[in-house]
């Protein structure tokens, strides 16, 4: 499934219902007149993302409570299952898992969480970190917004944040370190259970301490080693051991380290057996979706040697958009007419109107949502009112693929132009060639002095941009 904290926002149904408490034997009778609420959702309030691949997953689960009162100590509706199809709208699991609104008026109180367990003990809901396998299963989600409710209320915003701390670690291979085939991270010494109060949204009786084993993942020349772990107030001087069979690099997490909920930690390391103690710190690059970023650093750790090394730098990701999620039809929108777009506070426009809006899931992309800068033409898409303040620099990442064809021929990424507040930004040589035809790859820009309000556009030209660009996951990054 996967600042501050970051928004993910979705439009989701929940149908609730008045039930009583104590078991019944006979079937239930629901007044056909009752009274169904429907609730948008987001997490941190933004675009409807999770903290697995950025999207809901089919056969995901939340459990929904409705209730009167402080805590849960008046439930009228305990623990009801409601599913998505990977859209972001859930439904109830089973007819008898559907709830509905009072019919007397009242007001009620909701309380959500994810992922879903049919059995709580209590209020008590256990959660245990120690497999990393599946990101999804073990990413706590926590809902207590929606308030003072009645079947005369029009909507409401059912609000999940993330309950836990996550760890990405991308590793490279330096001097003397052929390749990075077999390579484990394990973080030294978390606790790995707890226990998440329902009723008070508090997550505490952490224990079972273990040496957690992230998950990997190839991605391109490197791995991504990613974990969630339990909040943690100070985790300084941790040792992450990176393990190839050729043998062990370690890094010392630096003094003040602590994971705090919500919150996404990312390292950039790169393994070296050189023979040098001397470690090299570099400013982070990295960004994420729907989690707050906490850079924590860029490292060279020699084989058999510790580094501690504090961060440089403070960035903050301002804003992500993905052009939203679903299938778009063959009318394919154009830039300005589309209205799914996930920064909905922002002006999107192009001043040719030749780009438009597509998703085509054989490119990668399943159903989210692309802009298309299509061959041949001129074309200028803009993204206007990018407000800035506190930030000395900006950094702006983006997803690009070709649509070029024919093993043979190539192109190259920086045909596609970028202008930050009407000045032309050096986009860096990046070839790319047909057999990595619409495949998307990341672009960075970076150290562009930001103004108060802000406008990001990417233009093509109709002499180079012979074969067709894809344009995604546009990214505006804070730099203190």
């Amino acid at each position: 499934m996967r600042n501050q904290n970051i928004f993910l926002a979705s439009a989701l149904s929940l149908l609730v219902l008045t039930s009583s408490c104590k078991k019944e034997t006979s079937p239930e009778v629901v007044d056909n007149n009752a009274t169904a609420v429907k609730f948008s959702s987001s997490i941190n309030g933004a675009i409807k993302t999770k903290a697995v691949n950025n999207t809901w997953e089919s056969g995901d689960a939340i459990g929904v409570y409705m209730k009167t009162g402080t805590g849960l100590t008046n439930v009228s509706a305990s623990n009801k299952n409601y599913t998505t199809t990977g859209d972001g709208e859930f439904i109830p699991g089973s007819v008898d898992q559907t709830i509905y609104y009072p019919e007397d008026g009242s007001t009620v109180d909701f309380i959500a969480y994810y992922p879903y367990k049919p059995t709580n003990a209590g209020n008590s809901y256990s959660v245990d970190v120690a497999n990393q396998g599946s990101q999804s299963v073990i990413d706590l989600l926590y809902s207590n917004n929606a308030t003072a409710l009645s079947k005369t209320s029009t909507n409401a915003n059912l609000v999940f944040a993330h309950q836990l701390s996550k760890l990405e670690f991308t590793v490279k291979n330096g001097a003397g370190v052929a390749d990075l085939n077999g390579l484990g991270v394990a973080i030294e010494g978390l606790n790995t259970k707890a226990s998440f109060d329902l009723a008070t949204g508090v997550l505490s009786g952490h224990n079972q301490v273990l040496d957690i084993s992230a998950k990997t993942t190839v991605i391109a020349a490197a791995v991504l080693a990613e974990a969630i772990v339990l909040p943690v107030d100070d985790a300084s001087g941790k040792v992450v051991t990176f393990t190839l069979p050729s043998g062990k690099f370690k890094l010392t997490l630096p003094a003040a380290t602590k994971f705090e909920p919500g919150k996404k930690y990312t390292y950039q390391v790169e393994l070296k057996n050189g023979g040098t103690n001397e470690p090299v710190a570099i400013a982070l690059k990295a960004v994420i979706t729907n989690w707050t970023s906490v850079p924590s650093g860029s490292y060279v750790v020699d084989q058999d040697t510790e580094v501690v090394n504090p961060p440089t730098g403070v960035e903050e990701v301002l804003f992500t958009e993905s052009f939203g999620t679903g299938t778009i039809g063959s009318t394919k929108p154009k830039i300005g007419t589309y209205n799914a777009y996930d920064n909905i506070n922002l002006t999107f426009s192009d001043a040719t109107n030749n780009a438009d809006l597509r998703t085509i899931s054989s490119y990668g992309e399943g159903t989210n949502a692309h802009v298309w800068l299509p061959a041949a033409k001129e074309t200028s898409v803009k993204i206007s009112g990018i407000k800035v303040s506190g930030f000395t620099k900006l950094k702006i990442k983006y997803d690009m693929a070709s649509n070029i064809s024919g093993a043979a021929n190539t192109t190259d990424f920086n045909v596609i132009k970028v202008k930050v507040n009407g000045v032309d930004v050096s986009v860096s040589s990046r070839l790319v060639s047909g057999a990595d035809q619409n495949k998307f790859f990341s672009l960075e820009l970076t150290d562009i002095t930001p103004l108060a309000e802000n406008t990001i556009e990417f233009y093509g030209q109709t002499t180079t941009n012979i074969y067709g660009f894809r344009l995604d996951n546009v990214s505006v990054i804070g730099v203190k």
